[in-house]
């Protein structure tokens, strides 16, 4: 199971002689010639329907851990009767009287054998996929021979097809498939102990026919093999598991035999067979998904980005104009200031300060001095900056570590910028869970002599939260024609945040971002516990 979600293929196969205890093994009391809806213990169960329920307690615990994580399972049973390939679990059932159609075998594009016609059904719980079983037992061919009293005429194999993707792939998350195929074979039978007669008789001889040439074909592939033709053609049963053979596939094997001294040649020939098994080298690698779209998708988004980078080019000719225009208002600005004036201010504070170096005010001086190069600054270098509002503010997420929603009014501090009244920015940041919707916990009490219980139970744990930017309020209206706001995450610097661009001295953002972090650790919640964790900018022209 481990090797599947890591995007092995993988194969459990039975073999043995007729009534040695194959299909108990596989499928246990229900699928064991008993109805499927007779009551059993989950102790009565074979190894199929015990690897159903772990495939989908596996499948919610990776669902859990990761929201971006899609999980699809498709179910498929087939059996191969008298050298023919039928489908157990039809769209269309065949009407009573008529003989099942057989499907044919084929080799896909990839090199992957596959079964024209076969029906995929999606699952996603364990009962729909027992109720898949109990059909196909129904469906299956059986017989009572004098060595099995239900006894399995046909070789069935159920495979699950297991297609993990994420929302977005990455290094550590990327996206796989794998193949499950469970395979319990028809036993081997001898007509003088069975005493099979007609209809049993031909089953019996096409059973026979395809373990042989299974059995030749484990010879060529073990290393212990003199044959240097494999026979994966000779038989249907062959075909069908030539990956789990030598192939792209990690496969075990279960030997069932029968204790009585009567089966002890037979029992000897299923632990020979299975000798030769263990011989097998398998190439087995990881099945990477490499997404593709067909060539209409690809035509449509095209055009989306031809559109996208024509609306890009309007955008920019209208801030090259801005920025021109900028330019040559500060160029207007420059000009206009005599360089004489400049150079003549500047030789009377510097003959002021060298008046002034003996004196006791030398340091008050110096400190008038620095005001007026200041204000000389802004109103003759910085004033091209006047044109943007550009307020800030921070927050914490202490809140997060007590898991409790917390509503924020932050004043927006501006370097060159001051405004009556204060400008604002509303801002809700509150827990979620792993599938997006609120947390609604009562804070819990805490001691100065211990850690608090909520940052206890955080550590190790995931958390998962939400930054809404609501609305600001008292943009200066010069500044109201184009706001917007960005923020950056400070553990994260590299990426930060923005909003939609809006319009008015009281924009509604209405704007949310969530954050998750699958582990906790103790830097984080510390971390989370400092005043300086995002950093809001409110910026308007």
């Amino acid at each position: 199971l481990q090797e599947a979600f890591a995007g092995y293929n993988v194969c459990l196969f039975a073999y043995g002689q007729t009534g040695s205890g194959k299909t108990y093994t596989v499928q246990g009391l229900p699928g064991a010639g008993l109805p499927p809806d007779l009551p059993h213990t989950l102790e009565q169960e074979g190894c199929l329907p015990r690897l159903i329920r772990d495939i989908f307690a596996t499948v919610e615990e990776l669902l859990e851990a990761d929201a971006s994580l899609n999980i699809q399972i498709k179910m498929s049973i087939v059996e191969v009767y008298n050298e023919k390939v039928r489908d157990l679990l039809p769209a269309n059932p065949t009407p009573r009287g008529q003989e099942p159609p057989s499907l044919d075998i084929v080799q896909a594009g990839d090199g992957r054998i596959a079964v024209c016609g076969l029906t995929q059904h999606t699952v996603i719980g364990v009962d729909r996929v027992l109720q898949l079983i109990g059909h196909a037992n129904r469906n299956r061919q059986v017989a009572e021979t004098k060595m099995n009293e239900c006894s399995s005429r046909s070789h069935t194999i159920t495979q699950l097809h297991v297609v993990q993707q994420y929302e977005s792939p990455s290094i550590d998350n990327k996206d796989c498939e794998s193949l499950i195929s469970v395979v319990d074979l028809a036993g081997s039978e001898r007509q003088s102990k069975t005493e099979a007669k007609g209809a049993e008789f031909t089953q019996a001889k096409y059973i026979n026919h395809s373990l042989l040439q299974l059995g030749r074909a484990l010879n060529s592939f073990s290393s212990k093999g003199r044959d240097t033709h494999v026979p994966l053609r000779d038989s249907k049963l062959t075909r069908l598991l030539s990956e789990s053979f030598g192939g792209n596939s990690k496969t075990w094997m279960l030997a069932t035999v029968a204790p009585s001294e009567y089966n002890f040649s037979e029992s000897r020939s299923t632990l020979n067979y299975a000798s030769n098994a263990k011989f097998i080298t398998n190439n087995a690698r990881q099945n990477r998904l490499q997404r593709t779209m067909e060539m209409k998708e690809l035509k449509d988004r095209n055009s989306q980005l031809e559109t996208s980078l024509d609306v890009m080019k309007r955008k920019n000719e209208v801030l090259q104009r801005q920025i021109d225009a900028i330019r040559e208002q500060n160029n207007q600005l420059r000009s206009g200031v005599d360089p004489t004036e400049i150079s003549e201010t500047r030789a009377q504070v510097t003959e002021e300060l060298e008046n002034l170096r003996s004196t006791d005010s030398l340091d008050s001086a110096r400190v008038d001095y620095q005001k007026r190069l200041d204000k000389w600054m802004k109103d003759v270098v910085h004033a091209p900056l006047n044109k943007t509002y550009v307020g800030r503010a921070k927050v914490s997420l202490k809140n997060i570590i007590d898991q409790s929603s917390k509503f924020f009014d932050l004043p927006l501090l501006s370097e060159y910028h001051t405004a009556e009244p204060t400008p604002s920015l509303k801002v809700k940041i509150y827990p979620v869970d792993a599938r997006g919707a609120p947390v609604r916990v009562t804070p819990r009490k805490t001691t100065s002599t211990s850690p608090p219980d909520s940052e206890r139970g955080l550590l190790g744990q995931r958390v998962d939260f939400v930054v809404h930017i609501i609305s600001a309020s008292n943009i200066p209206e010069e500044y109201s024609n184009c706001v917007y706001c960005k923020y950056v995450y400070k553990w994260a610097e590299k990426d930060f945040y923005k909003t939609n661009d809006m319009k008015g001295a009281s924009p509604e953002f209405d704007f949310r971002k969530r954050f998750a972090f699958s582990k906790m650790n103790s830097g984080l919640v510390e971390y989370f516990r400092s005043d300086n964790v995002i950093t809001f900018e409110v910026i308007g022209v």
